[in-house]
């Protein structure tokens, strides 16, 4: 193997390795942007139905159960991205959010 070809295999896999790298980075804003994005998804699926139309007596329908269960869970879920938001230090830009650089990547770097 000439030493281009070690520098090319270097290379593929320095790049495969900072790929996955990227993947674990950021991840408390990937996780609060992906909850926001869940409690969009409850909220739109709670409101396709009016409690005073459900028949909470049913046996058979278990739509009341099915609603109630998630309004249970919307307290929690928003209660965790909340905080999430502030351990994570959340902007409200998603991009720059979940772009960012860790610290230790960042010290290196020239300063204005």
């Amino acid at each position: 193997m000439t030493d281009t070809d070690k520098i090319e295999l270097l290379e593929k896999e320095n790049a495969r390795l900072i790929q996955e790298k990227e993947k674990y980075e950021n991840g408390g804003a990937k996780l609060y942007y992906s909850l926001q994005r869940k409690m969009s998804e409850m909220a739109n699926s709670l409101n396709l139905y009016s409690l005073e139309n459900l028949d909470m007596m049913s046996k058979s329908d278990a739509t009341f159960e099915r609603v109630f269960k998630l309004l249970e869970k919307s307290e929690i879920i928003s209660s965790a991205a909340a905080g999430l938001g502030i351990i994570a230090g959340i902007t409200g830009n998603e991009k720059k959010d979940i772009e960012k650089k860790p610290f230790v990547d960042r010290i290196a770097e020239k300063r204005d």
